[in-house]
């Protein structure tokens, strides 16, 4: 293989492999033992999916396992991963997972680099055979922010480039992977508070701040000097307007917490530059990066990655991240399809996503190969969530795991779910296989044609109001679930995308989290949503970054609010078929009531009576940020959104596709954009697919 590059010429970041554009659909093989290349049921599988035309595998592995304390660095048990795919397919591509930490040897040499847990050595618990075991668990690891490590295991990691680029193993890499944090997958450790660490937080105040007077004036601290700055990024404390940090008395918490954020993007970034300038033909470059939805509450400004931005500003160095879905939705045959990443943001920037697709088929925790009584639920999820990125123009892999222990039922007849050394293929069931190659055909047929985007509903998030914050309610979420039964298309981006979002084909924005908004992206916001239906939730622009006010809100909305005790319950009027929403109590603090006597009053508190949603022209404001079906359904229908489908069932459009996930069964109308009405009766747990221009029933 010559070249490997990613190409947004058609309108979606294409994978393009020798100038020919292919399926970026590949298998996965974890990085527990029982999935080494070399073992049996890996190679297996590998020949299964490539006889379903999948060629493309990832393969898992690690720098430590050739970096050495007295010999010289080697390639051989690195470059044995790609050899054992290789061996099961010769035509195969590999995306190869590498895994940049540094040995334990290194780490007991070195004790300064390691992260300090707000003060708390890390745990030495040896060195494991499964290298990312009990990653979560405070145990000593790297601090991510070390220069040392990121200087040696760069040296390292051009070396690999070097010799391996034009070996039998490496003429068929197709990318690679750079790995490190928790799992692998970029995450923060923990709270790190040591030496590495805190002398990079005061270089992001000079790099950001410049002067001592202008940090002073920034913290309103005369007392302190860049170089003296307190390092303080607990999640801990509290807020200074119940849950939201003043943006100057908490900035130091706050800067520090971007400083946490900052360095594993700085570190992906650096580790590609590295492989992009040492290996000789043009490989692609990503990171397991991007996770946004379903990544943890308060600890988001700690684990989370919220500087996808810096990934996206260098484009030319980074061409793909990759994520598993969120856990809460794609696991539950009733979910609704939701994505970790931002696609719409990933796609405007050029970049390819590829989701992991790591559900197991369901059952396996009591069966090798799943339950098979229940292989309807299995092959609905399998669509859905294969078709979730393919439909958005993106791609992903079929990830081949195991199962977390303490998920495995007892009476268990499949020995090795939980086994890091044992190992049945989730995929290897004729019946799946089947499945899976249908799947293929269809992104083959769809997949490679010019891009055709079909979402007219927009929803922005923005990565900074969590540092604003001292609380995330994980209840946030149930927009989605709102939005996805409507039977509409969305998409959803990042605030910073909003500016070259395709804002001619959408028709409702919904503004989830926009709590800390700058006077210049206020404006931008208005310009851009020029024309469209706007919903508010809660307290858009309560922090501008310099105050905390309520009349911000009312800025924004065009709707006066005061402030209220707390409520959790509200009632609308007859406008929405009289709904009761309710979330768990004291989850938002400080709370707010529409007080705007030209304000159409949508919704009241059940308590106090105050007004809890409005409409203003074409601006709909919720003081609580939770709709049901019903109230979206309403505002679309207003906004002129079209929906396929008013059944409450999920629907996935792009690509020229049309699919509905349908749990409960029976008979189901969709109206295409075109104005053709497909009618079709469908069994429970199934995921059917459409032509969206002719109605064709594809799968």
């Amino acid at each position: 293989m010559k070249s490997a590059i990613v190409c947004s010429d058609d309108g979606s970041p294409g994978l393009y492999i020798d100038g020919e554009k292919v399926v970026p659909i590949l298998y996965g093989l974890s990085d527990i033992p029982a999935s080494n290349s070399n073992t049996a049921q890996a190679q297996r599988n590998i020949r299964l999916f490539a006889e379903q035309g999948i060629f493309l595998v990832t393969a898992d592995t690690g720098l430590h396992l050739g970096w050495h304390k007295t010999e010289p660095f080697e390639v051989e048990p690195i470059q044995e991963e790609i050899a054992g795919v290789l061996d099961a397919n010769p035509e195969a591509g590999v995306l190869l997972r590498l895994h940049l930490n540094p040995p334990y040897w290194w780490l007991r040499d070195y004790p300064e680099e390691s992260v300090s847990y707000e003060g708390i050595p890390g745990i030495d618990d040896g060195e494991s055979i499964r290298l990312i075991r009990c990653d979560n668990q405070r145990h000593l690891r790297v601090s991510l922010a070390s220069r040392k490590w990121k200087d040696e295991a760069g040296a390292l990691l051009a070396e690999f480039c070097r010799q391996v680029c034009d070996t039998p193993e490496g003429q068929h890499v197709v990318g690679i992977q750079v790995a490190c944090g928790i799992y692998g997958e970029w995450h923060q450790w923990g709270i790190d508070c040591s030496k590495p660490m805190e002398e990079r937080f005061h270089e992001m105040l000079q790099e950001e701040y410049g002067t001592d007077e202008a940090l002073q004036k920034a913290w309103g601290r005369p007392d302190i000097t860049i170089a003296t700055a307190p390092f303080h990024p607990s999640t801990k404390r509290p807020g200074d307007d119940g849950y939201f940090r003043d943006p100057v008395k908490a900035r130091d918490t706050m800067d520090a917490q971007r400083c946490i954020q900052l360095v594993p993007a700085e570190d992906i970034l650096f580790f590609c530059r590295i492989i992009k300038e040492n290996w000789k033909r043009p490989v692609l470059t990503g990171a397991f990066y991007g996770y946004f939805l379903g990544t943890g509450g308060d600890n988001m400004v700690i684990g989370g990655h919220r500087r996808v931005d810096l990934l996206y500003q260098n484009r030319k160095m980074v061409d793909f991240l990759c994520g598993p879905f969120p856990y809460m939705e794609n696991r539950d045959a009733h979910g609704v399809p939701m994505s970790r990443g931002l696609l719409e943001s990933t796609r405007l920037r050029g970049m390819l996503w590829l989701t992991e697709m790591d559900q197991h088929p369901v059952g396996t925790e009591k069966f090798v190969g799943g339950d098979s009584a229940r292989r309807d639920e299995t092959v609905a999820q399998l669509r859905r969530n294969i078709l979730l990125p393919v439909l958005a123009g993106m791609g992903c892999w079929y990830y081949d795991h195991r199962i977390i222990p303490s998920l495995i039922h007892q009476g268990s007849r499949n020995s090795s779910a939980g086994s890091i050394f044992r190992k049945k293929g989730w995929w290897d069931q004729p019946d799946l296989q089947q499945e899976i190659g249908k799947l293929q055909k269809l992104a083959e047929r769809y997949a490679l044609r010019s891009y055709c985007p079909a979402a007219d509903v927009l929803i922005v998030y923005d990565t900074d109001s969590y540092f604003a914050r001292s609380k995330v309610s994980d209840e946030e979420y149930a927009l989605h679930e709102a939005v996805s039964r409507t039977g509409a298309a969305y998409d959803c981006i990042y605030l910073r995308e909003l500016e070259i979002a395709e804002m001619e084909r959408y028709r409702c924005i919904i503004f989830p989290n926009a709590f800390l908004l700058t006077p210049a992206q206020q404006q931008m916001i208005r310009q851009r949503v020029k024309g469209k239906q706007v919903i508010w939730f809660y307290a858009p622009a309560f922090s501008d970054g310099k105050t905390l006010d309520e009349e911000h809100i009312a800025a924004v909305t065009g709707m006066n609010v005061k402030r209220i005790e707390s409520e959790s319950v509200y009632c609308t009027t007859k406008h929405f078929s009289a709904n009761r929403v309710e979330m768990a109590p004291k989850q938002f603090d400080p709370m707010f009531a529409i007080d705007d006597v030209e304000a159409e009053p949508l919704a009241y508190y059940e308590k106090s009576g105050a007004c809890a949603a409005a409409r203003k022209g074409n601006q709909w404001y919720f003081s609580l940020p939770k709709i049901t079906v019903s109230i979206a359904r309403k505002i679309f229908q207003s906004a002129g959104v079209h929906c396929y489908c008013d059944s409450g069932d999920p629907v996935l459009a792009g690509t020229v596709l049309v699919a509905i996930n349908v749990p409960s069964g029976g008979e189901r109308k969709i109206v295409l954009k075109n104005g053709k009405v497909v009618s079709c009766v469908l069994p429970p747990f199934t995921t059917a697919v459409f032509d969206a221009e002719t109605g064709e029933r594809l799968l």
